[in-house]
Parts: structure tokens; sequence; C-alpha cells
């Protein structure tokens, strides 16, 4: 005998698989175009195999979710901003609405505020007093336009020329110091060595001359 709780609940799940599959497919008509539903949900049937089951439908569901992302881009970024953000989904219940305030707050409200009224107006009245320039003067500063974007030009080739110089200056400190600096060092030790290989010939001399006249 069959049971009826397990019947029931198995009409409403049923109900509930119809339900989402209908939503689904309406939205997917709304955001594609698709005309393969024709907006009247199927009649409740009992499945046949496991493809018509409770479990298989939602994920038949799920997955067409996933194809309605990859076509509607605005979909994916609604459930990705679902996902950050849920509050922002839920719905305040009418008992929860913010309660009207009173007309006493109300006034005062309006109280704190008023000082701020004739400032603006006098800040608005200010704004339509102040003069238009003529015409002539906004002539004469659009024809200046002309030289401005030359003066620009002439900027950007001096900008490009110092940038040049320097370039060109770098070069040139750089070979003096390989040819002025490091030669010159180079230069100086080699005449230090033969200025010593001199000294020590005159030294040699000095001391052959010197034995030579004690000999005499």
């Amino acid at each position: 005998m069959a049971d009826p709780i397990q019947d029931s609940a198995a009409v409403l799940a049923a109900d509930t698989i119809e339900l989402l599959e209908s939503r689904l497919k309406r939205l997917e008509y709304l955001l594609t175009g698709d005309v393969s539903w024709n907006g009247e949900a199927r009649g409740i049937s009992h499945p046949n195999n496991a493809n018509e089951t409770v479990s298989a439908r939602l994920e038949n569901v799920e997955n067409e979710i996933f194809k309605l992302m990859a076509k509607v881009p605005a979909v994916r970024e609604i459930l990705t901003l679902y996902t950050r953000f849920p509050d922002l989904f839920q719905t305040t219940p009418p008992t929860q609405l913010p309660a009207t305030p009173d007309e006493q707050t109300i006034i005062s409200i309006i109280f704190s505020y008023a000082t701020a009224f004739p400032e603006t107006a006098s800040r608005l009245t200010s704004l339509k007093d102040l003069p238009i320039p003529p015409a002539s003067d906004s002539a004469a500063l659009a024809s200046l336009q002309p030289r401005l974007d030359k003066l620009a030009a002439e900027q950007a080739e001096q900008t490009r020329e110092i940038a040049e110089l320097r370039t060109r200056t770098a070069l040139l400190m750089q070979r003096w110091l390989e040819v002025g600096v490091v030669g010159g060092s180079e230069v100086w030790s080699e005449w230090e060595e033969r200025i010593e290989a001199a000294e020590r010939k005159i030294r040699q001399w000095e001391v052959q001359a010197q034995k030579a006249a004690e000999e005499i």
C-alpha cells in the first residue's frame, strides 16, 4: 500500500522542479529569445528512468543555468554579485519595515536644514548675477588655439632635442672616462715603470764607476 506522505512529498518535489524549470525557461526566453518553451508547465508524471528523477532534473536545471551564464554575461555578473552580497537580494518582510516618524520628528529634521535654504538661495542668485563674458573674448581665446598647438609642438621638439643631447653627453662622458682617466692612468703607470728601470740602471752605473775608481 502506498504511503500518502511519500506520495505528497513526491508531488511537492515534482511541483518544485516544474516551477524551477518553467522559471528557467522563461528567463532563457527573455534573455536569449529561445522559443522552445511555450510558457506552459508540463504535467506531473512519475519518473520512468533515472534521467527523470528529482536529482537528475535538478542537475539538468543547474547545467542549464551554467549554459545561460555562458551565453549571457549579465546572468554571470548577477550570480557573482549574489554570491558576494546575498543580503542585497533578500526582501525585507513587511513586519520589519521602518516605522514612519511622527510629525514632530519630521518638523525637527526640516528645521535642522532651514539655515541652509537662504545660503543656497543666495549662492544661486550670485550665480545668476555673474556677468557672461562677451563673445569677442571667447572668439579671441579660440583664435589662440593654433598658436598654442604650434607652441606645444615646438616644446615637444625641444624636449626630444634635450633628450638627445643628454644621451650624447652621457656617451662623451663615458668616452672621456675611458680615454682620459683610465687611459691616462695606464700611461702614468707605464712611465713610472720606465723611470724606475732608468733609476736602477743609473745606480748600477754609479756603483760600477765607484768600484773602478777604488781600484785605481
